[in-house]
């Protein structure tokens, strides 16, 4: 590993120093990574873990998070249903969430700079200005914490450096697509570095909305009104970060870093594959068009678009995002060790809109605003002595979830079409306002002890105190949809969970170029509340669904050959997942998350690098 005073030096250089300096040999560029929250070589680090540096990324055309899962097996990114791209779903081996909702915890750790991001909210995000990305496989349960189970995902950033640099790019593709990057580095002294970087990233939408297919004069006349034919899919971003460095002394460096992202689109694609005009609301629906009472041609399976790049959908369709952060590092170097201190806030604020039936009425449909806060800082200490090199450190995570539906709940077209209400009744909308608090505090240690010259043990430990508490009201809108003093229901819950979690591992080295481990890894996803509010269940619905556990049994073999211009590298595993936190349908429609039973997972891993001859490098990956 890297000594302290060394990895500082290797921070402050250019990226075209530290590329020269990364490897003797030129033909297979060595790779430094942070599994184990120091820098080292990808080739002693007993973990499974894919890293690619800013050349890999732009040599792949990675612009974008989502883009990894194309050349790291064994990882799927995706945007989330009914929000889009403005929230990730992230699955490694298998272990992941598939819902948006703050009551539910992401099961795949993501990390930008080494700050920690609560929610899937924001985790899609362009990549600009990256030195490498970094993918560990499997539970991070000692060293990273917080919902690692799957596996964590860790950006960092290129840091300022004592080189004056400039540099621009651009990616015009079709559908008018435009990708602009701008990086800028100064050195304001001696000692003071300044770093900016910003992109504008453009595109078109490319699922076409399309009117239903009666003519104008009808619609006219029974006052149908769509609410957005803008074609789903399109994006308009912007992000920007400022970085400056200070070496206040010859000991101690002070990062700062302010970064911000303004999100502005519509919906991704989303399609209607068939439509069954007799189940369901559709008879009554159909009968309501026929007495001329529901604007609207009857519902048929002509709805059912041809193209996939088609939709009749009429409805809410925007994913508008603001998503930035803060944070302030402070790292002094001691005798044998590294004592660093990072302080980070971030926030978010989410507005997306959706027409979740593809139809040209307002049956089932998504208006919803999320305010998102977190605050977090981590004490930590890396150092070695002897044979031992160890870590440990405190963690502190604080986290507020604000959603705010900005319409009324428009669930039924029988409420909402204003044609038909129960007998000697009124209209009844509402509105649900619903707030989360959270905190996190965890304290861990990490060490590796060598036995002798090539035989190493290593143990982790991490202990973990969660709290949490959710409260939600239902109140009635009166008929130009604004709050009424009539308080309609009223829902709280509160829970706290103590998980524990460690990693255990034996490393052989037959030489510098081969070595071999075994592993046992236990991580834990938080636990929680179902967010979603519904009548039909007790204390609207908040009910607690308990943390879950994945133990993860590996071992891996890291090797280079041919003068190291051959690099291969395999791991294969089994994982006894617990306590599944599943979204499912109760009895009475509703949506909730519960813990099901349990799966065993077994998967392997493969990694091949070559450079046969000088600039030509070949890869290749495969999981299962």
């Amino acid at each position: 590993p890297l000594a302290p005073a060394q990895a500082q030096a290797r921070d402050s250089q250019a990226p075209a120093e530290r590329a020269a300096t990364a490897s003797p040999d030129p033909s297979l560029d060595e790779i430094i990574v942070t599994a184990r929250r120091r820098p080292e070589p990808i080739q002693i680090v007993p973990v499974s873990v894919i890293a690619l540096s800013a050349k890999q990324l732009e040599a792949r055309s990675v612009t974008n998070l989502r883009s990894l899962q194309r050349f790291v097996p064994n990882v799927t990114l995706a945007p989330s249903q009914n929000v889009g791209e403005v929230s990730g779903n992230a699955f490694i081996r298998g272990i992941g969430q598939e819902d948006f909702g703050v009551g539910a915890e992401p099961g795949v750790g993501f990390y930008l700079d080494g700050v920690y991001l609560g929610r899937t909210f924001g985790t899609l995000m362009n990549i600009t200005d990256v030195d490498r990305v970094e993918v560990l496989r499997g539970p991070q349960g000692t060293l990273f914490g917080k919902n690692s189970i799957g596996g964590a995902i860790s950006v960092a950033s290129v840091p300022p450096h004592s080189e004056a640099e400039r540099r621009a790019s651009v990616i015009l593709a079709n559908y008018d697509r435009m990708e602009l990057r701008a990086v800028a580095n100064q050195p304001l002294s001696g000692r003071l570095f300044a770093r900016l970087s910003a992109a504008r990233i453009r595109r078109d939408g490319y699922v076409r909305r399309l009117a239903p297919a009666t003519s104008p004069a009808l619609l006219e006349e029974l006052n149908w009104r769509p609410v957005d034919l803008h074609p789903e899919g399109d994006e308009d971003n912007l992000t920007g970060r400022l970085q400056l460095r200070w070496l206040a002394s010859d000991a101690l460096t002070v990062d700062l870093s302010l970064d911000g992202s303004r999100k502005r689109g519509h919906q991704g694609a989303s399609h209607i594959d068939q439509i069954a005009p007799n189940a369901g609301i559709l008879p009554r629906l159909n009968d309501l068009i026929a007495r001329g009472l529901l604007p609207g041609p009857p519902i048929t399976e002509e709805f059912v678009a041809d193209s996939l790049l088609e939709s009749y959908a009429t409805g809410r369709n925007w994913a508008n995002q603001d998503f930035w952060g803060g944070s302030a590092k402070l790292s002094r170097s001691l005798s044998d060790a590294t004592l660093s201190l990072l302080l980070a806030y971030r926030g978010l604020r989410n507005r997306s809109g959706a027409d979740t039936d593809g139809l040209p009425f307002d049956i089932t449909e998504i208006d919803l605003q999320i305010n998102l806060r977190q605050l977090s800082a981590e004490l930590q200490l890396t150092g070695s002595s002897g044979r031992l090199s160890y870590i440990g450190g405190l963690f502190l995570f604080h986290e507020k979830s604000k959603i705010l539906p900005t319409t009324a709940n428009m669930n039924n077209i029988l409420f909402t079409c204003g044609c038909f209400y129960p007998p000697g009744g009124e209209p009844l909308f509402i509105t649900d306002p619903r707030s989360l608090a959270g905190s996190s505090y965890a304290a861990y240690a990490q060490g590796s002890y060598g036995l002798t010259e090539r035989l190493s043990v290593s143990l982790g430990l991490r202990y973990t105190h969660e709290r949490k508490l959710i409260a939600g009201k239902a109140y009635q809108l009166d008929s130009d949809l604004q709050p009424t003093d009539i308080l309609l229901a009223s829902g709280s819950n509160r829970g706290s969970w103590t998980p524990v979690t460690y990693r255990a591992g034996i490393e052989y080295r037959f030489n510098p170029d081969l070595m071999t481990y075994g592993s046992l890894a236990r991580g834990y996803k938080s636990g929680g509340f179902n967010s979603r509010t519904n009548f039909a269940l007790p204390n609207l619905g908040f009910r607690e669904f308990k943390p879950e556990t994945a133990l993860t049994y590996e071992v891996g073999l890291r090797s280079q050959w041919w003068q190291r211009r051959l690099r291969l590298n395999a791991t294969v595993f089994q994982t006894d997942y617990r306590d599944i936190q599943l979204r499912q349908i109760v009895p009475g429609g509703a949506s909730v998350i519960d813990n099901a039973a349990k799966a065993r997972i077994r998967g392997l891993e493969v990694e091949v690098a070559t450079a046969p001859t000088p600039g030509l490098t070949l890869t290749a990956a495969y999981g299962h």
